[in-house]
């Protein structure tokens, strides 16, 4: 799962990147593209004012050309001079139409012939005059300052238009760059012309013609240019991060229910050793207690029967109660748990519950304190079940205390709810593990020591009947010290009672 991911996260970073590049070429070609279109311009320009000024001295350029000398040099001083010449022709044979047979009417080159090779050479000396003028007008138009030779106003026009053409609607700022000195200078274009270390300039060649060359470029840039790159592609972009971040969450999530199903499987395997320990005890206890009553040989009196039917009586018990706690959890699960509320006295049924548990903890050289301070100790609530919470929350302080246990059970009032407190000075329990004691089938983890026995059902039950009072539980502990167990129950509710929230 994690190499897919990576895999197509990898493909979707490529897509999109290859995508921004073919968009990042195509808009540097239109833009070279415009520029290309502004340096034509200029030279078109250029070109018409010298053909205005041909009009002006009547001497029109010539369409007709014909390459008669195509070794000669086209700035002959014939055409610089504009002057007019005549071409004679003689034969090179001044007997030929004798040795070919031919009579004096049959000439080489006729006199029509004649007269068009002398237009053509007119043409041509007229053609070569206009090329060197046109040479002369551009090498004083090369002579000029670029400012007057390119009207800032008009150049800005011309670049406009040109962008414009090629569907370049950005905002953009250009400038003329020149050399001078070695060092770069702006001749015309924005003021505010100041592109960053990273700003992509386009360049181009303003006059491509002059002779020699002069360094001055036409310069644009795009200050939004990244901007609008990233909306392009947004189309792209936030679809495939909203369906990579799923794709992560979705990995996340199943990597967390795997742990979590391990971690169940494992609390479950505990569950079953501890539960098959749990019944087997009692089970071979009353196994042993009936073989006893079937061994003739031991002798049946009264005081035996009595003591043999108190172990097959509290074993049952035992064996009961642990059958029923596992009963009481699958109708939890099941959500099957029917509670009767009732007006319940707090402060009494905790004296109640703690009178019938001392026996026990005196057994243990230990002491229960009592401290029922609470004024209004009375809520509505399944006397049951909560009698049952008391003695879960009684009985794991006299198991989990090391010795001579001293347990305390208080009651007071605080903000509209009734507080039960049982502290005791046991074991405590570990910071890490208190955030997971009330799971089913937890235990906190004690190595290989197995003195206190049970199924690590008794905290679940006690926050799952908390729960269905609307109420709450806290727990406070610190390791070798003992625990403290807080339940709050509202005196006031107006949310249903007897339903698990």
């Amino acid at each position: 799962m994690a190499i897919a991911a990576a895999s197509l996260i990898g493909v979707q970073m490529m897509t999109i990147k290859h995508t921004a590049e073919l968009q990042e070429k195509n808009f540097s070609m239109q833009v070279m593209q415009a520029l290309q279109d502004v340096t034509e311009l200029i030279y078109l320009t250029e070109t018409s004012q010298f053909f205005a000024l041909e009009e002006e001295r009547n001497d029109l350029p010539v369409n007709y050309y014909t390459d008669l000398f195509p070794n000669s040099d086209p700035n002959l001083p014939l055409s610089a001079l504009e002057q007019t010449g005549e071409i004679s022709v003689y034969r090179k044979y001044q007997d030929a139409g004798n040795i070919n047979g031919m009579n004096d009417q049959s000439n080489f080159f006729s006199q029509r012939q004649t007269q068009g090779f002398q237009y053509s050479y007119n043409a041509k000396s007229a053609q070569d005059a206009q090329n060197l003028r046109f040479q002369l007008f551009m090498k004083e138009r090369a002579d000029l300052p670029l400012s007057l030779r390119i009207p800032p106003n008009s150049l800005a026009l011309a670049l406009d238009s040109a962008l414009k053409r090629n569907a370049i609607l950005l905002d953009y700022k250009f400038t003329v760059l020149t050399m001078i000195d070695g060092k770069n200078a702006y001749i015309m274009g924005n003021e505010d012309y100041k592109p960053g270390k990273r700003t992509k300039v386009y360049r181009k060649l303003l006059i491509a013609g002059d002779d020699p060359v002069k360094p001055d470029f036409l310069c644009v840039y795009f200050p939004e240019q990244s901007r609008s790159f990233f909306s392009s592609t947004s189309f792209l972009v936030f679809p495939s991060l909203l369906l990579t971040l799923i794709i992560i969450v979705i990995f996340i999530v199943t990597l967390q229910i795997i742990l979590r199903q391990k971690k169940i499987s494992q609390i479950k395997n505990d569950f079953i050793n501890n539960m098959t320990h749990e019944l087997k005890t009692p089970i071979s206890t009353i196994s042993l207690a009936s073989q006893m009553l079937r061994d003739s040989s031991v002798s049946l009196s009264k005081s035996t029967v009595d003591h043999i039917s108190g172990v097959i009586f509290d074993e049952s018990k035992r064996l009961s109660n642990q059958v029923e706690k596992v009963l009481q959890m699958a109708v939890f699960n099941e959500g099957r748990l029917k509670l009767k509320f009732t007006q319940i006295d707090l402060n009494k049924l905790a004296e109640t519950v703690a009178s019938n548990f001392e026996i026990r903890v005196s057994n243990e050289n230990g002491e229960l304190k009592t401290d029922l301070q609470a004024d209004n100790p009375f809520i509505r609530g399944d006397e049951v079940h909560i009698t049952n919470v008391f003695f879960n929350l009684l009985d794991n302080a006299v198991k989990y205390s090391k010795s001579n246990p001293v347990i305390e059970l208080s009651t007071e009032n605080k903000n509209g709810w009734v507080i039960v407190q049982v502290k005791d000075n046991g074991i405590g329990i570990p910071k890490e593990n208190q955030a997971q004691i009330f799971e089913r089938f937890y235990r906190v983890p004690t190595g290989n020591v197995h003195n206190v026995k049970g199924f690590g059902l008794g905290l679940s039950y006690v926050k799952r009947i908390i729960d269905a009072h609307n109420g709450k539980i806290k727990v406070d502990s610190t390791l070798g010290k003992g625990t403290r167990f807080r339940l709050y129950f509202p005196i006031k509710n107006t949310q249903n009672y007897g339903k698990e929230n």
